[in-house]
């Protein structure tokens, strides 16, 4: 998981996001109580979050990668716009009653909206959204969401991913109890994305194998194998590549390791 760098808003989400929010922050105000119980329920504008410019900015910001787990899709059908605060209702976990509404305040924000694959947003993370006190949970938009902590990483910050997961080979290990609890409750380690992390260490095996029996020759030091080796690892680590993070965890440990080596020779 990557930190997500966006632009500003698109121009459809600023202008009718903006309005669309006014409009069901006053029917809330209006009728808590019915929203609260059930009895009404917000009608949410796809059209408007979901917008092909919305889509397409986020694709292109996040490297067409999921926010979560650095996974690449090709089709739209494989992807969701990922509303990081639930709209529609929230879960604290599996063993708590879902709260209704969700954050309805935050369904066009554009600080809330990333680019998603279905299975961590569909499969893996649905509605729960954990909180390390449930009690400061904003309720509606009259509540400050600034003193919620998440305990699922914001893939747009302000804290950076990286500082509360690692990688252990093709493993998601969390540094911090948010690190723990986004890679559980986002499945940052399921067979299916272990395998796939896997087939890219390999590839990236390969190539250190290369650089390092190769570079240590003089006679092979010039080779464009070589030189394609080393281009090939530079490249992994750049956040447009798949499942960068590990790659970076990856290379730093094999430097780390070549390091410790010449210390003992």
């Amino acid at each position: 998981m990557i930190r997500v760098c966006k632009p500003d808003a698109p121009r459809r989400l600023a202008k009718d996001g903006s309005a669309r929010r006014k409009r069901d922050c006053a029917a809330y105000t209006t009728n808590s109580n019915d929203y609260l119980n059930g009895t009404r329920k917000f009608k949410f504008e796809k059209t408007i979050y979901g917008h092909n410019s919305i889509k397409d900015t986020l694709r292109r910001v996040q490297y067409g990668k999921c926010c979560f787990c650095e996974g690449r899709f090709e089709a739209f059908a494989a992807a969701d716009v990922e509303h990081y605060r639930p709209k529609g209702a929230v879960q604290q976990d599996e063993n708590s009653s879902r709260l209704i509404p969700g954050y309805y305040w935050l369904a066009y924000s554009w600080d809330n909206l990333y680019w998603c694959c279905q299975v961590c947003n569909r499969e893996n993370k649905k509605n729960y959204f954990p909180l390390a006190n449930p009690t400061r949970r904003a309720r509606s938009h009259t509540d400050d969401i600034a003193t919620e902590k998440p305990l699922i990483l914001n893939p747009g910050g302000p804290e950076d991913p990286r500082r509360h997961i690692k990688f252990r080979d093709a493993i998601a290990v969390g540094l911090t109890r948010t690190g723990q609890e986004t890679i559980e409750i986002l499945g940052l380690n399921r067979g299916p994305l272990v395998e796939e992390r896997l087939t890219r260490l390999n590839e990236l095996s390969l190539l250190q194998d290369i650089v390092e029996i190769f570079a240590s020759n003089p006679e092979l030091k010039s080779l464009p194998l070589l030189k394609e080796a080393r281009h090939g690892l530079a490249v992994a680590i750049q956040p447009a590549e798949v499942f960068s993070a590990m790659a970076a965890d990856f290379l730093a440990s094999a430097s780390n390791a070549e390091a410790s080596e010449e210390v003992t020779d």
